[in-house]
This record gives structure tokens, C-alpha cells and sequence, in this order.
């Protein structure tokens, strides 16, 4: 097989898209300028170079054996690195791509009987997969998750199913994931040509493959060893309450099973402790299960945790679906 783009079920505005990306290329376009996610402030452009885009469609298609006989499905945006990425992959490996437009569930468009190397999604369309027609993720061999973070107990579920579920790690400032970690293993391991290391508890990037030399993050890491780590969360997002840390990445993927509505932890100002937790909610939740909730998180990570209150307001998101949480928490200032 060789290169080709089947459109599923795509409108006009998108096979635009799509095919602008693709003469992009086709015609050794050297620089590319893409956009932040804008989970952490307003999205901002940044320029790649087309030698950093191909080294890492290369390394992707290497660590998921995708070759000339692969035969790939995307229902990601074509305006969101992920989406660029699974199309440029596909080119670079010589490979068949099938696209449908990004929806949130996107089983119906996926056809009967046909077997895929591979597909990317966010965490809500797997989950909606997982939930009204598991049947289909069965013709996938691989399933690559981005996009925001998992409950503990839906990566429970994704571990045992049969495609392989990978977690990567990354931004568009490393163009795609520098680090992967499957399904039920919290700890990711770099990929081949990624050196890190850890500054004031954040990780540090170097990426030989991408030219990225010392590149200073806010993400705040646990190492297991050289090149290996466990994610703990966004140090702007840590809250300090009593002198203890509290990343509410962690605290939310133990909650977020007793909770039915939007939510994220947030920290706000406090004479006694500097900063207390608070659980932000689209809708408020009895009284009863609030307090069922500050019992859950400090039994799992002690009194300094336990949200004092709860408040209303919007779960505010990008399009890829991760919470825009420095806007939300700076709204309530």
C-alpha cells in the first residue's frame, strides 16, 4: 500500500483543511506555524521546522510499527497538532489513512469489519466508545490517548481491553509525544533520542532527534530511574496549603467516580494556610456528597487536601477537550 486519504465522512470546510496540510507538505514547505492547546493561557502560534515534524512522525511510526502495510483512522481535528501529526505520519510512512470528521463519538463512521493499525483520540470519545459500542475499538491493534487526563477508574477499564492503550507525553512546543506510558503502568518512559532531567522538581526536555536543547517545563515529575518519570502535575497549578503540596490533577483522578458533573480542585487564597482547596463545579452537588467527597480525599491524601467548599462555575475547555484551568481559577480571584 502506499499513501492515500479515504474520506468517511468529512465536510467540505474540513477535506480543506486536510488537503491544505498535505500540499503543505507535498511541496517541502520548510516552516510550519501551529498553536498552543491554550489549556494553560490563550493559545499562541510557534514555528516548527519541517526536519523536527518529520523526525517525529518518524519515531511515532517507529514505536507503533506503522509502515507501508498500515492502515490508519483519524477523527481528530486537521487544525490541532494531533491531527497534523496523524497526516503527516501517514506521508511520511507511506501509509493509508481513513478520515472522518472529529465528533465525540465517532463509532458510527468507523466501518464494519475494517481492520486498523491504529488510531488517536481524546479520553471522551474513547470513553463514550468504551461505553455504547466497545465492539468497535476491537478493530484497532493500537490506541494512542492526548488530549487531558484520565480517571483512575476509566484507565482500570482501558487496560484490560484488547487494543493496546498508550498515554503519551508531550506538547506542541515538542511537536508530539516525547515519552509514552501504556494503560495501567502510571510511568512513562522516554522515547528513543529524549534526555531528561529535573529542575526544582519540573522536567526538563532535551530531544536530539528534534534539536530541542534543556527546554525548562512547569510539569512537575517523580523519576523512576534514568528517563523514566511519573507525572504529577502543572507546578503553576500545585497548591500550597499548610506548607504541604497538593497537585489536584491527583486529587481529581480519585474523585472524579463519585462526581456527575464537570469539576476540577482549585486553590484559593487563606489567612491560616496560605492556600486552601476548593472543588469548582458546573452544578452544586448535595451536601451529603460534598462531604462524602472530603472524606474520599482525606483518607487518600490527608486533611490538608480536603476541599473547604464548593463553588459554582463554568468547566471551561479547549476543543481538544483539556480544561482551560488557569482561566477558570483566575476568574475566581
Amino acid at each position: 500500500m502506499a499513501f492515500n486519504v479515504r474520506y468517511l465522512h468529512c465536510s467540505s470546510e474540513t477535506q480543506s483543511e486536510i488537503s491544505s496540510v498535505i500540499d503543505q507538505w507535498q511541496s517541502l514547505q520548510a516552516k510550519y506555524e501551529v498553536k498552543t492547546s491554550g489549556s494553560t493561557g490563550p493559545p499562541k502560534p510557534i514555528t516548527l521546522l519541517r526536519e523536527q515534524l518529520e523526525a517525529s512522525a518518524k519515531r511515532s511510526n517507529a514505536f507503533f510499527g506503522l509502515d507501508e502495510r498500515a492502515r490508519v483512522f483519524m477523527c481528530l481535528s486537521p487544525h490541532t497538532i494531533g491531527g497534523k501529526m496523524m497526516l503527516i505520519r501517514a506521508m511520511v510512512g507511506n501509509y493509508e489513512i481513513d478520515i472522518t470528521e472529529a465528533s465525540g463519538n465517532p463509532e458510527e463512521y468507523i466501518p464494519d469489519g475494517v481492520h486498523y493499525s491504529f488510531v488517536s483520540l481524546v479520553p471522551y470519545q474513547i470513553k463514550r466508545m468504551l461505553d455504547e459500542s466497545p465492539e468497535k475499538l476491537e478493530q484497532f491493534d493500537q490506541v494512542l490517548l492526548g488530549g487531558m487526563g484520565l480517571s483512575h477508574e476509566l484507565e482500570q477499564k482501558l487496560s484490560l481491553i484488547k487494543p493496546a492503550v498508550y498515554i503519551g507525553f508531550g506538547m506542541t512546543e515538542t511537536v508530539s509525544h516525547i515519552a509514552m506510558r501504556k494503560m495501567g503502568n502510571p510511568v512513562y518512559e522516554a522515547l528513543d533520542g529524549v534526555e531528561l532531567q529535573s529542575e526544582a522538581d519540573c522536567l526538563v526536555v532535551s530531544d536530539s532527534k528534534l534539536g530541542i536543547s534543556h527546554m525548562a517545563t512547569n510539569d512537575q515529575i517523580q523519576f523512576h530511574g534514568p528517563n523514566r518519570f511519573e507525572w504529577l502535575g502543572r507546578a503553576d497549578f500545585a497548591i500550597n496549603s499548610g506548607g504541604i503540596k497538593i497537585h489536584p490533577e491527583t486529587l481529581e483522578q480519585v474523585i472524579d467516580p463519585y462526581l456527575p458533573v464537570p469539576f476540577i480542585i482549585g486553590g484559593v487564597s487563606d489567612p491560616s494556610f496560605g492556600e486552601m482547596c476548593v472543588l469548582i463545579v458546573e452544578e452544586a452537588i448535595p451536601k451529603t456528597d460534598f462531604s462524602s467527597i472530603q472524606t474520599i480525599v482525606q483518607e487518600h491524601f490527608g486533611k490538608y487536601a480536603i476541599p473547604k467548599k464548593q463553588v459554582v462555575y463554568p468547566i471551561l475547555k479547549t476543543a481538544s477537550g483539556k480544561i482551560r484551568r488557569k482561566e477558570i481559577l483566575n476568574a475566581l480571584k
